[in-house]
């Protein structure tokens, strides 16, 4: 255990990056459950429990009221409660002292805001907060809009009887009213956190980047999983995970990983002074490594992958998680899918799929989440189909997470067409195909 904590020690002070990721664990650790039903409900929301029988804070958010003035002071009980009076506890000054001046990062699933709130400045709201407003009939033209201050006079208006539908908030471009940037159809994401995010990526996924993780349960897709691919794909990189009772360590990056199954704040207090009585888990011992051959496979394989890309090695075997940052102007290359491959989408801006298939057919597939604008989470690739994605934002800069499945024992070889052959098959999407292809 020991020997964990010192190993933990030296690989914080030996990184060049620190990315912290967080999810509702290191929230439950500060005092805000969004899950509880307990007396601090009723301390936050009042009446409005027993009026709508709020079964959580969650429950709250996501209610259906038969009236908008309601929903706002549900809103604004929680933000008066949690945000407006927020004062950063030891937690986060333990955190700051962890990082010690460090290029650091934070990915969050919390919509709380107390990153930003506790002073961290880079930071990736991936499910937004309740601090933000989005307009309800131009969600994604409309800019976001900070409502701390709309909040707190909501909740004063509300204390003094005086609310009423008036206050409510509006977007400042159409006048349309405006709904919580949390999760739901009209949720979007702060491009400027995702570009902030994908340049953090960029510049540190080859230095000695190390990951640690707060608080997040061990089957997490959102964040845990894409974490542990960037782990997987740098063999300078640290993984340090806190969770208690839950700890989930792939062999794969076991010899560069550790884990506390304890409180954040006891693991906290052990990579601080370097000592605690705490159950560890790892480092392991090094999974066999590959064969030059099988590592130059992989090397080519991934110098080839979508150039524009981000992309990282999976942990699962035939698995490929990419982080994509992709506008018109650097799309993905077109190239051929010599074996069936899944692709599934987690979120992110959506992205366009081009897809031309071998009996001579151009398919257009949208990856998203949003059903209404016919878009779909995954879809499956049959072998010699040729393949390029992009954003369809327009001229603006997209982030999504994808992942590729490969069949079982292949090389996972990419086969790039020439271009006048492509053509010649399919002579309707000339333009597309010359945009889409690598220059050689």
């Amino acid at each position: 255990m020991a020997n964990s904590i010192k190993t933990a020690q030296k690989w914080l002070n030996d990184a060049d990056a620190i990315l912290i990721t967080a999810s509702n664990g290191f929230s439950i650790s500060e005092g805000l459950n969004l899950f509880a039903n307990d007396q601090k409900l009723v301390t936050v929301l009042g009446d409005l429990v027993e009026k709508y029988n709020l079964p959580s804070l969650l429950g709250a958010l996501g209610y259906q009221y038969p009236n908008e003035l309601d929903r706002w002071r549900v809103y604004a009980k929680i933000a008066e409660f949690y945000n407006y009076n927020y004062q950063p506890g030891e937690l986060m000054d333990q955190l700051k002292q962890i990082v010690d001046g460090k290029p650091h990062f934070i990915w969050t699933s919390n919509i709380d805001h107390h990153f930003a709130l506790a002073g961290f400045e880079n930071y990736l709201e991936v499910e937004g907060n309740w601090q933000t407003g989005v307009c309800t009939t131009h969600p994604k033209e409309h800019s976001l809009v900070d409502l701390k201050d709309v909040l707190h006079e909501i909740y004063l208006k509300d204390q003094s009887g005086t609310l009423t539908e008036q206050d409510l908030p509006t977007c400042g471009d159409c006048g349309s009213p405006l709904a919580l940037n949390i999760p739901g159809d009209l949720f979007k994401m702060d491009q400027t956190q995702v570009e902030g995010f994908a340049n953090f990526v960029n510049k540190y996924q080859d230095q000695k980047i190390l990951v640690l993780e707060l608080g997040i349960g061990p089957q997490n897709r959102m964040i845990k999983e894409p974490s542990m691919q960037l782990v997987a794909g740098n063999a300078q990189s640290h993984y340090i995970t806190i969770n208690k009772g839950q700890l989930n360590i792939p062999n794969v990056i076991g010899e560069r990983s550790t884990g506390f199954s304890s409180t954040i704040s006891e693991a906290f207090d052990a990579l601080i002074t370097g000592t605690g009585d705490l159950q560890t888990q790892g480092p392991t011992k090094p999974a066999p490594k590959p064969t030059p051959e099988q590592q130059k496979q992989q090397d080519e394989m991934m110098k080839n992958f979508y150039p524009s890309y981000t992309v990282n090695r999976g942990y699962r075997p035939g698995e490929l998680v990419m982080y994509t940052t992709i506008d018109p102007a650097h799309p993905s290359h077109l190239h051929m899918v010599q074996y069936g491959r899944a692709i599934m989408y987690t979120y992110g801006d959506p992205v366009t799929v081009h897809c031309f298939t071998q009996d001579g057919h151009y398919h257009s597939v949208k990856l998203g989440l949003n059903k209404r604008k016919n878009e779909v989470h995954g879809f499956y690739v049959e072998a010699g189909t040729f393949i390029a994605m992009e954003t369809h934002k327009g001229g603006k800069t997209g982030f999504s997470q994808i992942s590729i499945t490969f069949p079982d024992n292949t090389s996972g070889e990419l086969l790039i067409p020439k271009v006048d052959q492509l053509e010649k098959a399919y002579p309707g999407q000339k333009a597309l195909i010359e945009r889409l292809m690598i220059k050689q």
